[in-house]
């Protein structure tokens, strides 16, 4: 597919990868997974933390925005399930070109067909369609969007698992989840009501809920990440989605993962677009679903 001069082909940490420039910031997606790996808004540091240690492909990258599809860590499947689905495994490719302009480019993605069926996507998800949609303008979305063409009901889990780059996650605060119920995987999922402002203790992996959707019957929340030592605010509206999934490892967590430094949790906190825990979305033959969230930064 011929690209516009928006859009460059080039090679960044070792991925085959996409830059999306416009005169409001540049982004750079790996074809690995569709897997967002930078997004610079003009005059900024990068919004996103990538692993030093990621490992090479065709392992799952660390760090930027992880595509969770179509089960959100191995909900509902078998414990031999792939963690967080196939795809962020996968060779995508580029499906259509939106829009391209100096204020704004917009693209869809989708696996590539071959890989997916060698991957043995139609098993356990037989029928499913995916494609992920990137527009880079004062904002940066991405929308996740699901068609089941199969002839049976799936239960669909997923998550945009965004890696935030930050000065330092044990300062970090979180607006937008007080007074909401939330499911702790550090706790065998025990549930409790997040009734003080946000503050991690040691180390957080939770799944807060929405009770019900908004007066438009949409599904639209905000989130704000507070960086006091980096001084922004980093804004997460997210729609199709009920759930937010808040992690961080902390330092023991860390240790124990090959692909992150030691020390390196205290420069990324989790916030993710997610349907997980109880928010499920029953897609019945022939229905499709969204998952999106649009970012943007308050200095």
């Amino acid at each position: 597919m011929h690209l516009p001069p928006q859009i460059t082909r080039l090679q960044h940490a070792g991925h085959n990868a996409l830059q999306l420039k416009t005169r409001h910031g540049t982004a750079i997606l790996a074809l690995h997974g569709a897997h967002l790996l930078s997004w610079v808004p003009t005059g900024q540091r990068d919004v996103f933390w990538l692993s030093p240690q990621a490992l090479a492909e065709p392992a799952a990258i660390r760090g930027g925005v992880p595509v969770c599809w179509p089960w959100f860590a191995k909900q509902g499947m078998p414990a031999s399930a792939a963690q967080h689905g196939p795809v962020r495994n996968l060779p995508w490719q580029v499906s259509a070109i939106h829009s391209s302009s100096d204020d704004e480019v917009s693209l869809s993605l989708e696996p590539c067909a071959q890989a997916a069926h060698d991957n043995s996507l139609a098993a356990p998800a037989p029928g499913l369609q995916v494609s992920l949609r990137i527009t880079l303008g004062q904002t940066l979305s991405q929308t996740l969007h699901t068609r089941n063409l199969g002839h049976q009901p799936f239960m669909l889990t997923q998550a945009l698992h965004s890696y935030f780059a930050v000065g330092n996650a044990a300062l970090v605060g979180i607006e937008g989840i007080t007074g909401l119920t939330y499911q702790d995987r550090l706790r065998d999922l025990a549930t409790d009501i997040q009734r003080t402002p946000f503050a991690l203790d040691q180390a957080c992996d939770r799944t807060y809920l929405h009770a019900s959707q908004d007066s438009s019957g949409e599904s639209t929340h905000r989130y704000i990440l507070v960086d006091p030592i980096w001084q922004r605010r980093i804004v997460i509206d997210t729609q199709g989605s009920q759930s937010v999934v808040v992690w961080n490892p902390g330092s023991e967590g860390a240790r124990k993962m090959a692909d992150v430094p030691d020390d390196g949790w205290q420069d990324f906190f989790c916030i993710e677009a997610a349907n997980a825990g109880p928010d499920v979305i029953t897609l019945t033959p022939g229905a499709e679903h969204r998952l999106g969230q649009t970012l943007s930064i308050i200095c």
